[in-house]
C-alpha cells in the first residue's frame, strides 16, 4: 500500500471496454505485453490482490467504502466485474488480503478520519476480517476475527504455510499528521502474527532497521508487501527502495541469529510484490509507475510501465499476483491506482485499474 503524507489513498468501481493483448516483438520481449481488463472511475483506488482457486480475481478497494471486487474468468477478452462484499460494518478502507485455507481469505482495514488524499486512519480502529468462499462459491461470508487497537497502518498479509490459519501483517507506525510532521525521526515498523481461527494475535517481529523508514524521500512508509517463501519471509522497504528476508521459524518469529538479508535495492518506492510464475523464485514487484522483475540473486529489470518504451500503462502500481488457471498460469495480474504519473503521489489522480502482463519467455 502506498502512503503518504499519513494518508491511505482510496477506491471505488466502473466497468470499461476490455483491450486485447497488443502485438509484441517475441516472447519475453521488454516491455512484456499487457492488457487491460477494468478501469475503475476516477477517485478511485485499487488496493490488493488475491487469486481465487477457480483463478478469478479479488481486489480491495476503499472509498466511498471497504469493498472486495471479483474479476470473473480473467484470461478472458471482457471479463464480468462484481461486488462480492463491503465491509463497511467494521471499516471505511481495505489494504491487504491474503488466503488462508482454500478458497478462504483475511483482509485488514480501518476507519478513516475522512475521504481526502491525505485523510489519516482513526486510531485503535484497524481489524482483519476473513471472507470465506469455501461452503458457497458463488454466495461468501464475511466475520470479524480481530480488532487491532495497538497496530497503526495494516499493510499486507501473508499467510504461515505450514500453519495456514495463522498469518503474518506487515504494520509501519505514522507520526500524525504527517503532511506537517517536525520530527523526522526514522518510524518504526513491526509484524503482527494472527490465529485466524482464536482471534488472538501478538507481536511476531519488531526492532529491525529493515522495517522503518528513513524520511530520505519524505514522509512515507517503511514495510510494506511482505510475502512467504519457504522458511523466509519477504519484505519491501517502500521508503528506502530495498527488498529484505528474514528466517522465521512455526510461529513465524525470527530464527536465530535474526538478521535480515538484503535480497535487492533499487532507488524506487516498492508496494506489494508476488511470487512466480509457478515455483520460480522471480518476484514481481510493484514500484513508482513500473513493474519490476527481480531475480534471486538481486538484479532488477523493469518490464512496463516507466523506464521501458511503454511509459504510460502502469500509473501507481499497487500489487500484483499470478493466475491459477491453466490459460493465464504464465500471466501476473496488477492493480494500480492513479491516471497520471505525478513525482509525489499525494498529487496523484486516482483511478483504480486491473491490468494483466504476460511473462511467457521473460529471463534476466
Amino acid at each position: 500500500m502506498r502512503s503518504s503524507a499519513s494518508s491511505v489513498l482510496l477506491g471505488y468501481l466502473a466497468f470499461t471496454p476490455t483491450l486485447a493483448l497488443p502485438p509484441h516483438k517475441g516472447a519475453g520481449s521488454i516491455p512484456l505485453p499487457n492488457r487491460l481488463l477494468h478501469q475503475w472511475p476516477n477517485g478511485s483506488w485499487v488496493e490488493n490482490i488475491a487469486v481465487r482457486p477457480n483463478g478469478n480475481l479479488l481486489v480491495t478497494t476503499s472509498t466511498p467504502n471497504g469493498s472486495v471486487y471479483q474479476v470473473k474468468e480473467p484470461w478472458n477478452n471482457a471479463p464480468e466485474v462484481e461486488l462480492v462484499y463491503n465491509f463497511d460494518e467494521w471499516v471505511d478502507r481495505l489494504l491487504g488480503i491474503c488466503e488462508t485455507t482454500p478458497d478462504t481469505y483475511v483482509v485488514v482495514g480501518s476507519r478513516f478520519y475522512n475521504e481526502e488524499l491525505t485523510g489519516s486512519p482513526v486510531e485503535r480502529t484497524f481489524c482483519a476480517m476473513e471472507l470465506d468462499f469455501s461452503r458457497n462459491s458463488n454466495k461468501p461470508t464475511a466475520r470479524l476475527i480481530a480488532w487491532m487497537p495497538e497496530a497503526y497502518l495494516l499493510q499486507s498479509v501473508a499467510a504461515l504455510p505450514w500453519d495456514l490459519t495463522t498469518v503474518l501483517i506487515s504494520d509501519q507506525y505514522l507520526l500524525r499528521p504527517r503532511q506537517i510532521q517536525s520530527d523526522l525521526t526514522p518510524s518504526p515498523g513491526q509484524v503482527w502474527r494472527l490465529n485466524t481461527r482464536t482471534g488472538e494475535y501478538s507481536i511476531a517481529i519488531s526492532n529491525r532497521a529493515e522495517f522503518d523508514t528513513a524520511e530520505s524521500k519524505g514522509p512515507d512508509v517503511g514495510i510494506n508487501g511482505i510475502k512467504i517463501r519457504g522458511n523466509f519471509l519477504y519484505w519491501a522497504n517502500e521508503e528506502t527502495g530495498y527488498f529484505y528476508r528474514i528466517k522465521i521459524g512455526n510461529t513465524g518469529a525470527p530464527l536465530i541469529p535474526g538478521k535480515p538479508e538484503v535480497v535487492a535495492h533499487y532507488d524506487t518506492l516498492w508496494d506489494d510484490f508476488s511470487f512466480g510464475p509457478g515455483d520460480k523464485d522471480t518476484i514481481w514487484a510493484a514500484g513508482s509507475n513500473t513493474v519490476y522483475a527481480i531475480s534471486p540473486e538481486g538484479k532488477v529489470v523493469a518490464v512496463d510501465g516507466v523506464g521501458t518504451s511503454d511509459n504510460l500503462t502502469f500509473p501507481g502500481p499497487t500489487a500484483s499476483g499470478f493466475g491459477r488457471h491453466n490459460n493465464d498460469k504464465n500471466v501476473v495480474y496488477v492493480t494500480g491506482s492513479l491516471s497520471n504519473f505525478p513525482e509525489n503521489p499525494v498529487f496523484g489522480q486516482l483511478a483504480g485499474y486491473v491490468r494483466a502482463i504476460d511473462t511467457t519467455g521473460f529471463s534476466f
